[in-house]
Formats: structure tokens, C-alpha cells, sequence
């Protein structure tokens, strides 16, 4: 019995360490022509699952409310409705988001790091 126990506990503290936390800033540059625009993600965690704002700093628009912000399988997804802005990326092991940033059309690629 002590050794089921034990298998489970870790089993379970092993699940732990590869989980995969989303949470907190992530920093990318979005290159559009003419341009070079440093956005920044901040996730947070809430009872129903996540939550985010954005900012461009280069525009000064900071505290971008984020309308939908979810993680699931690795891959984050968000959009900023009143912006027409939709992003979809994957976290690697490495703690790197690689995806695609759309708005009005347009799709560039926008990798995001801690």
C-alpha cells in the first residue's frame, strides 16, 4: 500500500512540473511595413480562466483590455475586439509563444517571451 501511495504522489508532483503556466508578461515586436511596433501581454489567471490587456508602448496605448483570452493543448489565443485584433501561438518548451497576429486582414508573424 505504501508503495501505491507513493506512485501517486509522485505521479501527481510530476504532472506539476510539466505544466505549462501561461501567467505574466510576454513581449514581442511586431514588424509591419514601414514599422517595428513592441506590444506586451499581460496574463492573468482567474476563477474562470484567464484574463489579459495589451499594451503598444511605441503608440503609448497601454492597458488594452483583452476581450477573450484562453490556453488550451499549448496554445494561446486572444483578441481585442474594438482593434479587430485575433492571435493564435503555441508555447514551446523553451517558454516561447510562436504565432500569428491578424487584424483587418492582415496576418504577421509575432513570437512572444517572457
Amino acid at each position: 500500500m505504501k508503495k501505491i501511495t507513493f506512485l501517486l504522489l509522485f505521479f501527481f508532483a510530476s504532472l506539476n512540473t510539466f505544466a505549462q503556466d501561461i501567467t505574466g508578461d510576454w513581449k514581442g515586436v511586431l514588424k509591419v511595413p514601414g514599422a517595428e511596433l513592441n506590444l506586451v501581454l499581460h496574463v492573468t489567471k482567474t476563477e474562470n480562466g484567464f484574463s489579459a490587456t495589451l499594451d503598444s508602448p511605441d503608440q503609448k496605448a497601454f492597458g488594452l483590455p483583452v476581450t477573450t483570452t484562453t490556453f488550451a493543448n499549448s496554445t494561446l489565443k486572444f483578441t481585442v475586439e474594438n482593434l479587430a485584433v485575433e492571435y493564435e501561438g503555441v508555447l514551446d518548451k523553451d517558454q516561447v509563444i510562436t504565432g500569428t497576429f491578424k487584424q483587418m486582414g492582415q496576418a504577421i508573424p509575432l513570437i512572444l517571451k517572457r
